[in-house]
């Protein structure tokens, strides 16, 4: 399972979903560029951490020699049967590796979303796999980008944490440490800084302040960069916090794959505020497909007045928006996917 993510968690969440559907024939180990890798041995898988370019410093040309290295190592060392690399951009160093291991079968596990128009040239990559693993998106009819139509597997929206593993209220209130009566808010952006009294952090918990409801922000991007200088903010760090998200009344997020599809399958009443500043992922048209099918509130620009009565009327109305969700939703896609792979290490695909 490789997983790019120098600092995030999106793709290795992804993976590490994959996996836990695994059957006993089949045994997951983790090789990611992201920081955060150590977090899957909490689950029981084996891992290695390999840096992307700008940690190490290299040129290009240099890190591709770098990664390709590394992953022959791994092979090597390994024997797989199966490599699922889940990116956006195929790394050039995957074909140097590939033609070299030709028994070893190759799988693009690759989102949809993307800009209109962007990252076409990337398509041609796909004929390096023998299989193209395309995880769901609630709000794939709106999908404007180029893997729109493109020939993939495709499976149900994935989550980390299917909703019978979701704790009740009261346990996940105990287990993060807030209010067990206080109406509570998540907020979830994942940039901005709290004592930034313009950013959309900022302008969210003020509205959510004024409307008299606790608010819980996530950390640690946040907390680096504002601390928690602000005593009405209680900051949360746990993995997977989807397992709490029973805790919450209501949440203003980001709309990145994983928030997304947690926030609305695990049935919580949600202001999108999505990241306009994303390279590829189209934020802005996932949320506004949700908003458009009453699933949940979205708006492209906050300002306070919107913020609160945009929140208002979740306070009122979000239940019902959420629970729509589940009407249309097809399941976890994760088990679906992990049989993919494990019919490719058998050999019967």
């Amino acid at each position: 399972m490789v997983s790019s993510n120098g600092t995030g968690m999106g793709q290795l969440t992804r993976l590490l979903a994959y996996s836990r559907k695994a059957p006993s024939c089949v045994r997951p180990y983790f090789v990611s560029l992201s920081q955060a890798v150590p977090i899957v041995a909490e689950f029981g898988f084996p891992y290695e951490y390999v840096p992307s370019a700008i940690p190490t410093g290299m040129a290009p040309a240099r890190w591709r020699t770098y990664l390709g290295r590394r992953l022959a190592e791994v092979i090597e060392r390994l024997d797989p049967r199966v490599v699922v690399f889940d990116v956006t951009w195929a790394y050039e160093a995957i074909d140097d590796v590939r033609v070299r291991y030709q028994d070893v079968r190759w799988v693009w596990s690759r989102r949809g979303m993307w800009y209109r128009g962007l990252n076409r040239d990337q398509l041609a990559k796909s004929a390096w796999f023998d299989e193209v693993l395309e995880p769901g998106d609630f709000s794939s009819p709106a999908d404007p980008g180029v893997t729109a139509g493109e020939p993939a597997v495709r499976v149900g929206p994935v989550t980390l944490l299917d909703r019978d593993e979701i704790v009740s209220r009261d346990e996940a209130r105990s287990a993060l440490g807030v209010d067990t009566d206080a109406r509570t808010a998540l907020v979830t952006l994942g940039a901005g800084n709290i004592n930034d009294a313009t950013s959309a952090t900022r302008i969210v918990i003020d509205a959510l302040r004024k409307l008299d409801i606790d608010v819980c922000v996530t950390v640690p991007a946040i907390a680096e960069r504002a601390g928690t200088d602000d005593e009405h903010v209680h900051l949360v760090s746990a993995y997977p916090l989807s397992r709490y998200l029973r805790a919450f009344d209501v949440a203003v997020s980001a709309a990145g794959y994983n928030s997304f599809h947690e926030l609305l399958r695990f049935g919580v009443p949600t202001l999108f505020l999505p990241n306009l500043e994303t390279s590829l992922d189209d934020q802005r048209t996932r949320a506004n497909y949700a908003a458009s099918r009453g699933w949940a509130h979205s708006l492209d620009k906050p300002e306070p007045d919107s913020v609160r009565a945009t929140l208002d009327d979740l306070l009122l109305n979000g239940e019902t928006m959420a629970a729509r969700v589940a009407d249309i939703d097809p399941g976890n896609g994760a088990a679906e996917a992990m049989k993919l792979v494990a019919s490719l290490a058998k050999g019967s695909r």
